[in-house]
């Protein structure tokens, strides 16, 4: 293709649509700029002119290198120019050419889905076409819950993008209504961190407090005893989130939460090493227990059984059994 150059405020970057072929969101910039700063511009930028506005160019590839020349001075840029295309071509374009110069995050693989739903594709066919090259299941309940992403706030957001909140934990915080939204985004994955089968527990249990109590989670998780936890310089952020499930759920299940201290108490007594792991039965809904005993020689299993049967016969496990009675 012919290689142009074009002026920079030539080239749209603030109309309503200027962003209609840009996927691009929470990137570094200054990266790109320090590069061009460095070594120039290397690979031209793809433009298209704009029908309604004469002399004007959309921009189809190269949107951050662009801000970058016009942030370092440049008047002029070089570029390539494809009238040639229909949208659906245009898109096609941006998608390969991001997807094998840098990838998406999964912001970015969510504004890829809305925009070729947006020119007409129907479901069936972004499926089968496009959600494949996003690495996403080709299933309309998940490409719906990627596209409800894109209402959320853009903090929320700038999370994802950068990789320091789990998609699976977004999902969750769809669900709840704005105010729970950011209460729970900040107790549970911001000032502290959950793993995603504790914060689906914790919110649930929320949810039924809610009901419960009559008080909002906003009033839930400003109690004084969270807010402790949250000040406990003590404490690492991973340390916070268990301490805030435990504290929620005992909120919601008093009487089997005073179980489980109880239960955990007693394991600590038998000072058993880390080989050996006690459970109990999910709420204490059944009468058993389960034993885990792992060992690497004849030895250490001696050992593990040796310290199982003591504590057999001073009654540490007899006071195990007794809750769940």
């Amino acid at each position: 293709m012919k290689i142009v150059s074009i002026l920079i405020n030539d080239i749209d970057l603030s109309s309503d649509d200027h962003d209609r072929y840009l996927f691009h969101y929470g990137r570094d910039s200054d990266v790109v700029k320090e590069s061009i700063r460095r070594v120039g511009l290397i690979n031209p930028v793809i433009l298209k002119k704009r029908v309604d506005t004469d002399g004007a160019y959309n921009v189809i590839c190269g949107y951050q290198r662009i801000r970058a020349c016009q942030g370092l001075g440049y008047e002029r840029i070089e570029a390539t120019i494809r009238d040639d295309l229909n949208e659906e071509e245009t898109l096609l374009l941006v998608l390969h050419d991001n997807m094998f110069s840098r990838g998406f995050n999964e912001i970015e693989k969510a504004i890829v889905l809305r925009k070729f739903l947006d020119i007409g594709f129907a479901y069936d066919r972004v499926m089968a076409k496009i959600a494949p090259l996003l690495e996403i299941p080709p299933n309309k309940n998940i490409i719906d819950k990627y596209l409800s992403v894109l209402r959320l706030d853009s903090e929320i957001q700038q999370s994802v993008a950068g990789s320091e909140l789990e998609l699976e934990k977004v999902f969750l915080l769809v669900t709840l209504d704005d105010v729970e939204r950011d209460v729970v985004y900040r107790f549970l994955f911001k000032e502290s961190v959950t793993n995603i089968n504790e914060a689906k527990e914790t919110i649930r249990n929320l949810l039924d407090l809610k009901l419960i109590k009559q008080l909002e989670m906003a009033e839930l998780l400003s109690s004084s005893e969270i807010t402790h936890i949250l000040s406990d310089s003590k404490s690492n952020k991973r340390q916070k989130g268990e301490k805030i499930c435990r504290l929620i759920k005992s909120m919601r299940y008093p009487s089997i939460s005073a179980k489980e201290e109880e239960f955990d108490k007693s394991c600590r007594a038998m000072r058993l090493d880390n080989d050996v792991r006690i459970n109990h039965s999910r709420y204490f809904e059944g009468d058993e227990i389960r034993v885990t005993l792992k060992a690497s020689n004849e030895e250490k299993l001696g050992n593990n059984l040796e310290r199982l049967l003591l504590n057999i016969k001073n009654g540490t496990f007899k006071k195990i059994f007794s809750l769940f009675k």
